[in-house]
């Protein structure tokens, strides 16, 4: 099917209204981009859930693509649609020998540890992406995907090295061996850091190149010359500053090095990692769920000016009128684009997300009004 090509003139005119963010160019403009196309099956009404979505590629394929045909349908936003093999946060612990629980009706996600001792990390090795966990699953759907479409594909979730880390030990042994073998922790998040690097290049090699996609930061487009990788650090929100700095900076830094430039993504507040994410070499910008936490967006808008892109993002509130009318009245236009995820289950309410069953097509149109009045001329 010949999506990306029946609609090439509206996405490159996205595209370059993307890329002037990363740019930091003066606009009238900002980018928008009402998410209802999200590969996650979390806060999808069971009834619309494909029983075979993470069995069958085919089922994961065009399940993504009805969405996004349906998207381009209802909205004139900023969206640039991809094919994403999505199969949890786990995909790199599963084949370092955590257990993946694959659920009814959700994501997979991971159940224990491997790692009880320090000492244990030596005893790691470098996984095969065609025989462990799930990074064949994660191939064989990429390789579909592209025999199947001309959309883009992203590689899948990347999860930073410290999100690994934690899941191969968990979080209150990571965090003491910080203090007590301090060592040992550089040696799993350089191993970590390996393992990432080498995971992302082998589904770079079945995707192939054919599009001016960098990555894609939760589905948002990365132009190329701002870097070929993102990376999920929502662990940033409860690790100290300094350890930060001491354990997480430098390994994130080699990653955007060696993919010449990515993005940060975290849900939530990390205020105390503003400085942080400044000091990591080769990022080029921030993707933040603030769920509710303006000051935190205003304080990095005023960081980050011309030095990092800012996508300011959350599920869908409640009172949208309320929530993105006080946002927006204090957004500056320069290097920002805003984004809200549609979910049918999931409402960000109080600063958090909460179940509430909501139509996503009546508040997607609600949206779309409050974009098309606040962030165009």
């Amino acid at each position: 099917m010949k999506i990306y090509e029946a609609n090439k003139a509206r996405f490159d005119s996205s595209y370059d209204r993307i890329l002037s963010v990363y740019e930091h160019k003066n606009v009238d403009e900002m980018p928008f981009i009402i998410s209802d196309v999200n590969y996650w099956m979390d806060g999808v009404s069971p009834k619309n859930s494909p029983e075979d979505y993470f069995t069958n590629p085919a089922s994961m394929t065009a399940y993504q693509t009805n969405k996004i045909i349906n998207h381009l349908q209802m909205y004139d936003d900023d969206y640039l649609p991809l094919l994403f093999p999505w199969y949890g946060t786990g995909v790199v612990p599963s084949a370092l020998g955590c257990n993946i629980q694959f659920h009814a009706k959700g994501d997979p996600s991971v159940e224990g540890t491997v790692i009880k001792q320090p000492e244990d990390i030596r005893n790691l090795k470098m996984p095969d992406p065609y025989q462990d966990g799930l990074m064949p699953r994660v191939l064989a759907t990429i390789d579909h995907m592209r025999g199947n479409s001309d959309l883009p594909i992203s590689f899948t979730d990347p999860q930073g090295p410290l999100n690994i880390a934690l899941c191969l030990c968990g979080v209150e042994n990571l965090f003491v061996w910080m203090y007590d073998a301090p060592n040992f922790v550089h040696e799993l998040m350089e191993f970590c850091t390996e393992v990432f690097i080498q995971w992302v290049e082998i589904q770079r090699l079945h995707i192939g190149q054919a599009h001016r996609t960098g990555a894609f930061p939760h589905g948002i487009v990365l132009p190329e010359k701002f870097g070929g990788i993102w990376l999920a650090d929502d662990d940033c929100t409860i690790i100290s500053a300094s350890l930060y700095k001491e354990f997480v900076v430098p390994y994130n830094s080699k990653i955007f090095k060696h993919f010449g430039g990515g993005t940060i993504h975290f849900c939530g507040s990390a205020e105390h990692q503003i400085e942080n994410f400044l000091l990591t070499e080769g990022c080029t910008g921030v993707n933040n769920f603030c769920m509710g936490n303006f000051n935190q967006v205003y304080q990095m808008q005023k960081a980050y000016e011309n030095k990092l892109a800012l996508m300011v993002c959350d599920f869908a509130p409640l009172e949208v009128n309320t929530y993105y009318g006080e946002l927006l009245s204090m957004l500056k236009r320069k290097g920002t684009l805003v984004a809200s995820f549609l979910s049918e289950e999931y409402a960000l309410m109080d600063s958090k997300y909460k179940n509430i069953t909501r139509d996503p097509s009546t508040v997607g149109k609600e949206l779309y009004q409050v974009f098309q009045k606040n962030c165009r001329i």
